[in-house]
């Protein structure tokens, strides 16, 4: 064989040794596979507990909620006191606020028919701030409240009896 033959086949090997010395494939490593595996898991495991914990939330927030609904403060004639029996609702619905941050209320105050529009538009007022103020003074921020009267304008018992006006001196959330 002549010389300019081997330098050929020299080079043709070379080439060869190189070619498969820049395959395209990497080559994976077990461990590495099984690491990757095991850290896709962990990952899957932690989003599939953020929504559980996620959706028990939003559950027990709309059973707070439900529970909330219908519930309002009444007050005595020409009151705007909050009376100790009606606490238990507005602790149960400062509860609701301080549970959620983005929440925000507005209470509105009622009256009965009793008594000029303006005053009882004033005293619809009294009674929202008054319920305010107790939600203040349960922890939720006032930045988180408004507060509208209604006076005598929407009643929920239109008759002329003392047992409806009862029921219209009143203040409502709304969320």
């Amino acid at each position: 064989m002549s010389i300019k033959t081997i330098k050929q086949i020299l080079v043709v090997g070379f080439l060869g040794f190189t070619l498969v010395g820049c395959s395209s494939t990497p080559k994976t490593d077990e461990a590495d596979t099984g690491k990757q595996e095991a850290t896709d898991q962990v990952n899957s495991d932690i989003a599939a507990e953020r929504l559980a914990a996620a959706e028990a939330l939003a559950a027990k927030q709309a059973e707070l909620l439900a529970s909330l609904k219908g519930k309002v403060v009444h007050f005595d004639f020409d009151s705007s006191d909050v009376k100790s029996s009606d606490y238990a609702v507005i602790k149960a619905n400062a509860d609701y606020l301080t549970g959620d941050s983005s929440l925000n209320v507005t209470v509105k105050g009622h009256g009965d028919e009793r008594g000029s529009r303006e005053y009882n538009l004033a005293l619809g007022e009294r009674r929202a701030n008054a319920v305010k103020n107790a939600l203040v003074s349960e922890g939720v921020s006032p930045s988180r409240i408004t507060v509208i009267s209604f006076g005598e304008d929407a009643p929920v018992d239109e008759a002329h009896t003392e047992a409806a006006w009862t029921k219209n001196r009143r203040a409502e959330f709304s969320y």
